[in-house]
């Protein structure tokens, strides 16, 4: 207390510019301690915004890749229409999951990209596969085992890539 009174004496002491320099620097430093915690709150939520984007194309992305597979396993259902009803749906989730896949990949880095290009290719040839297929009139024996084992790859990096529905980071 006596330290604070000894303070209030030797600032009462001070010319009226020199009060005010005092004043001005206390008046300053107020100020950006105030501007540094409104910036670390606008980086807190900046960061949280940028985590909800990524976990939210995350979740979309599992979403397609699963229904992909289940797609896939009514093949095996008699009196389906691959052809004409299952192979253009599993297309339009395999193109959406490719479409995430790579805007995750490009926004948020290659450690976030779940599909490899390889997986990719993978995919890509089985579906040439079953149009080869069917184009030349030949059984889609091979087509079907080559995206089963598509599938099983898909089934495996669900399995790995994600936790809790929330997608982690790759190495």
């Amino acid at each position: 207390m006596e330290n604070v009174r000894a303070g209030i004496r030797a600032f009462s002491a001070l010319s009226a510019r020199k009060k005010a320099i005092v004043l001005t620097a206390l008046a300053l430093m107020a100020a950006l301690i105030i501007a540094l915690c409104i910036s670390i709150n606008m980086r807190s939520n900046i960061q949280r915004d940028y985590t909800t984007a990524r976990n939210r194309a995350g979740e979309a992305l599992y979403s397609n890749l699963y229904i992909l597979m289940q797609t896939f396993d009514m093949t095996s259902v008699p009196n389906t229409d691959v052809k004409n009803a299952i192979l253009p749906q599993m297309r339009d989730y395999y193109i959406a999951s490719v479409t995430l896949n790579n805007l995750l990949a490009q926004t948020y880095g290659q450690r976030y990209a779940v599909l490899t290009e390889a997986d990719i290719e993978s995919l890509t040839s089985a579906f040439t596969g079953y149009e080869t297929a069917y184009r030349n009139n030949t059984s889609t024996d091979l087509a079907r085992s080559n995206m089963q084992l598509c599938m099983d790859r898909v089934r495996e990096l669900l399995n790995t890539r994600y936790s809790q529905g929330v997608l982690k980071a790759g190495r």
